[in-house]
C-alpha cells in the first residue's frame, strides 16, 4: 500500500465515511486512439548530472496493453469540507526528474521538495487557488516545505533546466475518492458511497473523460475508461 493510500485508510476511519455500505469502483484507462508525438527534451544546464542527450518525454507514458500510468481517476461533483490533514509528503528531484510526476494530497498537507542532485533547482508552482511560488534550493539546501490548503491542481516546473524537461503536478484532493493509475493504468477508489455517481479521469496530455459509474451498498463495480487521443492540457 502506498502512503496516499494509507492516510487515505486512517483519513476515511476518522472521518466515519469508511462505511459498511459502500462499493469500491475498479477500473483500467487506456489510449485506444493513435499515441500523440511528444517531443522529447534536453536538459539546458548540468548536463554532468541531468544527462547531456535528449530525453523521452514523460508525459505520456503507455504499459504494453496501451494501460496509461499517471492518470488521475476521481469522484467528480463531490466535495468533503472537513476533509484535510497535516500530513507530510515527499516530492524529489532526482537527475533532474521530480519524483513522484504526480503526486495526490489532502487539502492541508505538506510537500516536502528534497534536491537530490546536489545542484541549483527551483520549485516554481503555478497555482490558482494556493499561493503560486518559485523559490530557488541550492545544493545541500534544507528541503523546502510547502502547505495546499485549498483543492486544485498544481502544475511544477524547474526553469532552470529547461521549458518541458523537469514538470511536475500535485493534487490537491476535494476528498478522500482519488486514485492515481500504475504502470497499468489500473486503480481502485475504496468505500465509495452507493448511488449515482461521474467518475473523472484527469491526464496531462490526454484531458478529461468522465462516465457515469452506479456503486451499489457492496461489492466492486469495475470499468474501463478510455482516451481517443491527445486533447492537449
Amino acid at each position: 500500500m502506498d502512503r496516499y493510500a494509507a492516510v487515505l485508510g486512517i483519513l476515511l476511519g476518522i472521518l466515519g465515511t469508511g462505511l459498511a455500505e459502500a462499493g469500491d469502483v475498479e477500473g483500467t484507462v487506456t489510449l485506444t486512439g493513435k499515441a500523440p508525438v511528444l517531443e522529447p527534451h534536453r536538459p539546458t544546464a548540468d548536463h554532468a548530472v541531468c544527462g547531456p542527450e535528449h530525453r523521452p518525454s514523460e508525459a505520456l507514458i503507455l504499459s504494453p496493453a496501451r494501460g496509461v500510468k499517471n492518470a488521475v481517476a476521481f469522484i467528480a461533483h463531490e466535495r468533503l469540507e472537513e476533509w484535510r490533514s497535516p500530513t507530510i509528503f515527499q516530492m524529489d528531484q532526482r537527475r533532474c526528474t521530480f519524483i513522484p510526476r504526480v503526486l495526490i494530497i489532502p487539502p492541508g498537507s505538506t510537500v516536502e521538495v528534497l534536491n537530490s542532485d546536489g545542484i541549483l533547482h527551483n520549485f516554481h508552482t503555478m497555482a490558482r487557488l494556493n499561493p503560486s511560488v518559485n523559490l530557488a534550493q541550492p545544493s545541500r539546501a534544507r528541503p523546502l516545505r510547502l502547505t495546499f490548503d485549498h483543492s486544485e491542481t498544481v502544475e511544477v516546473k524547474c526553469d532552470i533546466h529547461g521549458t518541458g524537461f523537469m514538470r511536475a503536478w500535485i493534487v490537491v484532493a476535494a476528498h478522500p475518492y482519488y486514485a492515481l493509475t500504475d504502470d497499468n493504468g489500473q486503480f481502485w477508489l475504496p468505500d465509495i458511497p452507493p448511488g449515482p455517481h461521474t467518475l473523472e479521469v484527469w491526464h496531462e496530455v490526454l484531458g478529461t473523460r468522465r462516465i457515469p459509474v452506479a456503486v451499489g451498498r457492496e461489492g466492486t463495480v469495475r470499468v474501463t475508461v478510455e482516451f481517443a487521443g491527445a486533447a492537449g492540457r
